[in-house]
């Protein structure tokens, strides 16, 4: 194509494109969906992400550094560090710098894993090695990471005039716990086995496996726990705590404090260590014991003050987290008489991972009432009861009003009291919870409430009786009462007193009491019905039945 070609093709072009418009009538619509992505909602879905690693913060950080794999170091100062151990997840999300630093000697990096931090501030000036191959390289530097892992939990923090400043005195915490029983490895038998063929395979099978008989499983059987047991609420976590003086100097005025932290207050805890002095390679300690009333997460804070003989103050700290679970469940039902008992239903369920025996279950009532516990153990029945993981066990008690007479103030009455529960496991460890004030829904009377005085339990067929009942005026307005007895369907009692008395009037929050006679026809169990109270003011009528049983001879 030569040149007079191209030039005819540009006018060409030229000339089309005057004839082009953007937008109007008779152009094609054009449709760009365009999508706004904002940073709050990457925020979100991060956040909602690590909420699923169950990510936690740890306190104490004072600086992350992280090498890379072209030998930059990226540093955070002060960071907000959150973890998630079981998916190997650390995250710093501070303002970051980052430096150059040439690749990491086997010296260095030795001396790191010991004191990581000064040599990562000294990384730049390291002298390079070419004897060193990548995969060692990254080898050594996952060392350094795994080593310095634990100071990120524990590491003190020096407060003197020099951040270098190397610590006279460290500290350990050990939990206080009873031994545990060592799981059995032998073959068991029935040593009584009159075949004796018990004993023959327990012979061979300790012929073969070189190991000696073993028939009873206690004794002295007894190990220390293996690991961090779980800590209940309601136990006492009991603690060593222990300060020990590693150098070759003395140090005074020693001031221990311990402070155990919640997610809803701070706890002192009492030390008797204060303003103490501890010579060199000498140690000072003590037993630590408080109740935990609280579940979730705790931190044990140790804080340690002391000074040096050249009169340098030195101050660090270290933190302990363990969590406290809920060791049994508690579900209450309240069933209201017509007498103002309350008889109250305790289901407690052991929601632990041992066996638990509850030592005692009380009912600590209010002052307007009084308790007594149904279930009470025979003689020759052991008091307690004996609760595995997820067992549930039941209790019943009855609450009657201390003041009988007046039973209309106790029908807006709602706080029955507490429960108080105390239990031991396996190896004698004592637990002990109390619930908050029970409270119950105040039972619903209307305008009139009827109770019954006085009623036989026996009667005679075919031999009257009287019975006494008592009326409750618990509307807030004054009520003209009469009294009406309808004869039953069935004949089987029949009322002897006459109908259509008239109560007067009952102001309100009084009471009357009025009697009338029944006359027994049939034997057996009986009920008595029929009442009919009737307000004349209002033309309102109260129905009444199964007010009593009667058992009838």
């Amino acid at each position: 194509m030569d040149n007079k070609n191209i030039a005819e093709r540009i006018k060409k072009l030229q000339a089309q494109q005057e004839h082009v418009r953007i937008g109007g009538k008779g152009t094609p619509r054009r449709k760009k969906k365009v999508i706004h992505k904002t940073a709050a909602a990457d925020d979100k879905k991060l956040q909602s992400n690590l909420k699923k690693l169950s990510v936690t913060n740890i306190p104490g950080i004072e600086e992350v550094n992280m090498i890379k794999d072209d030998g930059t170091v990226i540093h955070f100062n002060n960071p907000k560090v959150q973890t998630s151990v079981p998916a190997n997840t650390f995250l710093s999300p501070d303002r970051l710098t980052t430096s150059k630093s040439p690749r990491c000697s086997q010296e260095s990096l030795t001396s790191s894993a010991q004191s990581p931090l000064p040599t990562l501030r000294n990384l730049p000036t390291t002298s390079p090695s070419s004897d060193l191959t990548e995969r060692g390289m990254m080898r050594m530097c996952q060392n350094l990471l795994v080593t310095s892992m634990p100071l990120l939990r524990t590491r003190p923090r020096p407060t003197s005039s020099s951040s270098s400043a190397q610590q006279l005195l460290a500290l350990r915490v050990m939990r206080l716990a009873r031994p545990k029983f060592a799981p059995l490895d032998a073959f068991s038998h029935d040593p009584v086995d009159p075949t004796g063929f018990g004993q023959l395979i327990a012979s061979k099978v300790s012929e073969t496996s070189k190991e000696p008989r073993i028939d009873l499983p206690i004794g002295e059987f007894l190990i220390a726990p293996q690991m961090f047991e779980n800590i209940y609420l309601g136990e006492t976590f009991t603690f060593y705590v222990n300060v020990v003086n590693e150098s070759e100097k003395s140090v005074v005025n020693v001031v221990l404090k311990c402070e155990l932290q919640t997610a809803t207050q701070r706890v002192t805890l009492p030390c008797s260590i204060q303003d103490g002095t501890i010579e060199a390679s000498k140690c000072d300690g003590q037993v630590i014991s408080h109740e935990v009333k609280e579940i979730g997460q705790h931190i044990l804070i140790c804080s340690v003050n002391y000074k040096t003989l050249s009169g340098e103050n030195m101050y660090f700290r270290k933190f302990f987290k363990f969590p406290v679970s809920k060791p049994i469940d508690v579900k209450t039902k309240f069933y209201s008489a017509e007498n103002q008992d309350v008889y109250l239903e305790a289901q407690i369920e052991n929601t632990s991972s041992l066996n638990m025996f509850m030592e005692r279950v009380e009912l600590e009532p209010s002052q307007h009432y009084k308790v007594s516990t149904i279930s009470h153990a025979e003689e020759f029945e052991e008091t307690g009861a004996l609760l595995k993981p997820k067992d549930i066990r039941q209790f019943l008690f009855c609450l009657s009003p201390v003041d009988v007479h007046n039973t209309l103030g106790y029908k807006d009455l709602t706080s029955i009291g507490k429960l108080d529960m105390s239990w031991r496991t396996g190896m004698g460890e004592k637990g002990r919870l109390q619930t908050s004030a029970l409270q119950r829904i105040a039972p619903g009377y209307g305008d009139v409430r009827l109770s019954v005085e006085k009623s036989p339990a026996c009667v005679t067929v075919q031999k009257p009786f009287e019975v006494v009942c008592r009326l409750y005026n618990c509307s807030e307005r004054a009520l003209d009462l009469q009294l009406r007895l309808e004869q039953p369907s069935n004949r089987q009692l029949v009322f002897c007193s006459p109908s259509g008395v008239s109560l007067g009037q009952l102001a309100p929050s009084g009471h009357v009491d009025f009697t009338f006679d029944v006359f027994p026809v049939s034997v057996g169990i009986q009920s008595i019905s029929g009442l009919r109270i009737t307000d004349t003011f209002s033309k309102r009528i109260y129905e009444h039945d199964d007010i009593a049983q009667i058992f009838v001879s």
